[in-house]
């Protein structure tokens, strides 16, 4: 299997503050350090919101992360 190179990469993650969404991005964070994440998530009440603004605050500490409220 081929590796992609992500490296100075502009890179998208839909559902960022989910469970899934927000490990890849901590993940992408902290093993390539030069490209920029985009977090876009609707930050809707499927479950408890708290939880999901905890994960959010955890990936607001990355310098390369942007996160978009929305669908």
């Amino acid at each position: 299997m081929e590796k992609i190179n992500l490296s100075g990469k502009t890179i998208l993650v839909t559902g960022s503050s989910g469970f899934i969404g927000s490990n890849l991005c901590k993940r992408l964070l902290k093993e390539l350090k030069d490209i920029t994440l985009i977090g876009l998530d609707n930050m809707n009440d499927y479950y408890d919101v708290k939880l999901k603004e905890y994960r959010l605050s955890e990936l607001e500490g990355y310098d390369n992360f942007v996160f978009i409220k929305g669908n």
